[in-house]
């Protein structure tokens, strides 16, 4: 799935003015991502409560509601003021480079339904060990993603902006509709049948359950909008934006292998000594993945697939380079971080990870607009200060993980 923003980058930098389309790249998803929020943990919600039939409905009216919702964020957010309002006013994003953004942001309309609906199915996969399905599912995501960036690029006249949101979309339409396909057998078999009067699950537990997750990582994607209001600050905003967009890329292509883990852990979970395992399996991988960042700065190979294979500038390169080596620890936090959520998730404590979440925010803000003040801010310091973010909301995390309760699953 982190293979999307190479693809962007790569047909980003190739048309006229790539530092400037990166850069509205990098607001553009940021938006996205954050209206995105409410449905990003369906994947968990799906995997924990998915039991029977009778649940699979109750969470399927719940899912269409949501879905309904955030679409219609993104389309008033996107059609009336709101974005200018937003960009420019609150996150102090030049009127040039929000300008560059709106019209993929226009494009992705539907981005949060597709992703809401194969997250929802995903789940249920998980559930019943058909992991197999999410990966090719990921696989016909890439395809998709490839072969329409790439059509785009030679055979149209459209902006960068306009490409990369066009292929973005295909990808997760396409996939969306592969996991709906590869789904129904599981959710027809698989499930035991039980009418939806009969079953344990209710709008009004799902929502209980469903809205710590979701406040949680509404929280948490408010770290780019942030980052960006810092970024935008920097002595060269286009530039500092334009490099954090190539760093993130690499950068996210290594962390994601971590991003999976809390599903797995709440799958896999069923007493101490799995538990312990399953806690030095989250540990090598942390340990691994920061690891390979590291050696992949030390030698400057970042440098080389920055400007190689996603053809940036060597001033945008170098930006970069510095926001990826500032940056090498967040796999590391970030695995063991998802140990503990996938931990505390199974045990039904999802309000402990929102203040974790509320913690690192605050971290985050206060960090970066102490550079800001200083007059430091920059890819760096945001590097920093987001390692920063991260070991507070995992000291959070721990302390909470400590008073769980027996196994509520």
């Amino acid at each position: 799935m982190a293979m999307e923003s190479p693809i962007s980058i790569g047909v980003l930098s190739r048309l006229p003015q790539p530092d400037l389309s990166t850069a509205a790249f990098f607001i553009m998803m940021a938006l996205a991502l954050w209206i995105e929020s409410p449905v990003i943990d369906l994947l968990s919600t799906s995997t924990t409560l998915t039991k029977t039939r009778g649940d699979y409905r109750v969470l399927t009216k719940f899912v269409l509601a949501l879905l309904a919702l955030v679409t219609a964020v993104h389309v008033l957010v996107a059609f009336t003021p709101l974005f200018g309002l937003l960009t420019t006013r609150f996150m102090g994003v030049p009127e040039h480079i929000s300008d560059a953004a709106l019209p993929g942001f226009r494009i992705m309309s539907l981005w949060s339904a597709c992703i809401g609906w194969r997250r929802f199915l995903q789940g249920v996969l998980i559930r019943f060990g058909e992991t197999k399905r999410v990966g090719f599912g990921t696989a016909v995501r890439m395809l998709s993603m490839a072969v329409a960036a790439t059509a785009l690029y030679f055979l149209s006249d459209l902006r960068g902006i306009e490409i990369a949101a066009i292929s973005l979309m295909v990808a997760v339409a396409a996939e969306s509709l592969y996991i709906h396909i590869v789904a129904s057998p599981v959710v027809r078999s698989r499930l035991e049948y039980v009418d939806i009067d009969e079953s344990s699950l209710t709008i009004r537990k799902l929502i209980k359950f469903h809205t710590p997750l979701t406040a949680t990582t509404a929280v948490m994607m408010l770290g780019s909008p942030v980052v960006a209001w810092a970024l935008v600050r920097a002595e060269d905003s286009v530039l500092a934006l334009a490099g954090w967009q190539v760093a993130s890329t690499l950068l996210w292509m290594c962390r994601t292998i971590v991003f999976a883990l809390p599903e797995v852990v709440i799958t896999l979970y069923h007493d101490e000594l799995s538990a312990e395992k399953l806690r030095r399996f989250c540990l090598m991988i942390g340990l691994a993945t920061s690891g390979v960042l590291v050696a992949l700065a030390v030698t400057h190979l970042d440098i080389l697939f920055f400007t190689k294979v996603l053809h940036a500038s060597g001033e945008v390169a170098s930006v970069a380079h510095a926001a990826f080596f500032a940056a090498a620890a967040l796999p590391l936090v970030g695995a063991m971080q998802s140990y503990i959520r996938g931990m505390l998730t199974a045990h039904h404590m999802t309000v402990q990870r929102f203040t974790a979440v509320i913690v690192a925010m605050v971290s985050l803000a206060l960090a970066l607009a102490l550079t800001v003040v200083l007059g430091y801010a920059g890819v760096v310091s945001a590097g920093i200060a987001m390692t920063v973010a991260l070991v507070a909301e995992l000291l959070v995390l721990m302390a909470a993980f400590r008073r769980r309760p027996a196994l509520a699953i």
